[in-house]
């Protein structure tokens, strides 16, 4: 990469690619929502998209602190992804995560703030998810949340723990000065630091990329080799310096393919 003129705008259109691309990802996935194990991958894929697409809008208004927090899910979620997969645990995964959420809803009815007709009636769970959960709760359910810094050494990814996830939860957990930069952003328009940014927005398309590639040779679903180019072409770009890739021309190749497949 040159000059940041060129950094921002080459990321900008990765950005802007990796949400087309995922896009049509996703909807290959809708074709083929037979297995827990596929629907998670799609929904890690579609969180990806949404994460990344926030942290370039906050990007562009200098929130470099909000975006940085954001960051840390991101790395979170590829670490999941890679623990599901070498843990084999996605149904527990999915049944523990529905327990959780139904508890969650149960104990915002119990609250007498929320007893107001319309609210009792969204908060409410029919029969059959009742029925799920009892049943489920009956179950030991084999799922133990990982220790992320313990499963980032198994990896070789201490550094992305530390200087990725744990650096990122200085900006979630409250500090005395964090609000020293955004004041100055709000009343004097202070810009951030530019290579900073860029550096967060670079950062971030590595994971969801990763995110990408990871999840999709993962999925039974055969996406071919030209899903493979698209995410190395992009690894080439940020971690090796090459050249630029034609994302447009890679999008249509990989279309063009996954289309002939599915006609044929």
């Amino acid at each position: 990469m040159s000059n940041e003129k060129d950094q921002k705008k080459e990321l900008i259109e990765l950005v802007d690619s990796y949400k087309r691309i995922t896009r049509f990802v996703i909807l290959i996935f809708e074709n083929d929502k037979s297995e827990t194990k596929q629907i998670i991958l799609r929904n890690f894929i579609a969180k990806s998209h949404s994460l990344l697409n926030s942290i370039s809008i906050l990007i562009s208004e200098n929130q470099e602190g909000e975006a940085m927090a954001l960051y840390r899910l991101l790395i979170e979620r590829y670490f999941y992804l890679e623990y599901l997969e070498q843990k084999n645990k996605y149904q527990e995964f999915k049944d523990w995560s529905y327990i959780k959420t139904f508890e969650s809803r149960n104990n915002t009815r119990s609250k007498s703030e929320f007893n107001d007709s319309m609210t009792k009636d969204y908060l409410k769970d029919s029969p059959e998810q009742i029925r799920k959960y009892q049943d489920l709760k009956k179950k030991n359910i084999d799922w133990i949340e990982p220790k992320l810094e313990k499963f980032a050494k198994e990896l070789n990814l201490s550094f992305l723990y530390s200087m990725g996830y744990d650096l990122g939860s200085s900006f979630i957990h409250p500090r005395a000065d964090e609000g020293y930069w955004d004041a100055l952003r709000i009343v004097n328009n202070d810009q951030s630091i530019e290579f900073r940014k860029l550096n967060i927005l670079k950062n971030s398309v590595l994971i969801a990329n990763s995110i990408l590639i990871y999840a999709t040779n993962k999925s039974s679903i055969d996406f071919g080799r030209f899903l493979n180019l698209y995410c190395n072409s992009i690894f080439a770009y940020l971690n090796e310096g090459k050249e630029f890739p034609k994302l447009k021309d890679i999008e249509k190749v990989f279309y063009g393919s996954i289309l002939h497949k599915f006609e044929t």
